[in-house]
């Protein structure tokens, strides 16, 4: 499973947080971690995103830098944009969300993109240590079991095996 942050984004007060779209630096950014992740061999099967504009620019640009990613199952959630605001709930609806979509004969590694305090919670529940993402960034984890309804829940012991960023 990856857990990524979105790219750095336009702080324009004009437009609401929900429409706030990737920077130049983001744009960077995107382009840097596709092709890391791709290098380290962590392409995903499936994509749950955040629908905000941000999140969704942040895929298309690495779709662009990334061929192996530009074909990936994606599904974008409104939910991930509310959920990663509330203190605490975002580990919980990952694990719903990634037990609803995913399936597990084709969707070995799941990323998951979205938005801050909410990836940072849940990557550090997730590791059971304190993990810091910045834009871009992502926190890789494995896991062993036969289904994601078993790899979804507190007994799951699930490894933090890096967190990678853009530069």
């Amino acid at each position: 499973m990856i857990l990524l942050r979105h790219a750095d984004s336009e702080t324009s007060t004009k437009l609401r947080d929900y429409d706030r779209p990737i920077s130049l630096q983001g744009k960077r950014e995107a382009t840097n971690i596709a092709k890391r992740l791709c290098e380290l061999g962590w392409v995903p099967d499936l994509i749950i995103a955040s629908n905000s504009k941000r999140t969704k620019q942040t895929l298309d640009t690495m779709a662009e830098a990334a061929a192996e990613l530009s074909q990936v199952d994606a599904h974008f959630l409104g939910s991930l944009y509310t959920v990663a605001a509330l203190d605490g709930q975002t580990k919980h609806h990952l694990e719903e969300t990634i037990r609803s979509v995913a399936v597990d004969a084709a969707h070995f590694c799941v990323m998951c993109v979205g938005h801050n305090k909410g990836w940072e919670e849940a990557a550090s529940a997730f590791a059971k240590q304190a993990v810091r993402l910045g834009t871009a960034s992502a926190a890789l984890f494995e896991v062993a079991g036969p289904s994601w309804d078993d790899v979804m829940g507190p007994e799951a012991d699930w490894k933090l095996v890096d967190v990678v960023t853009p530069c």
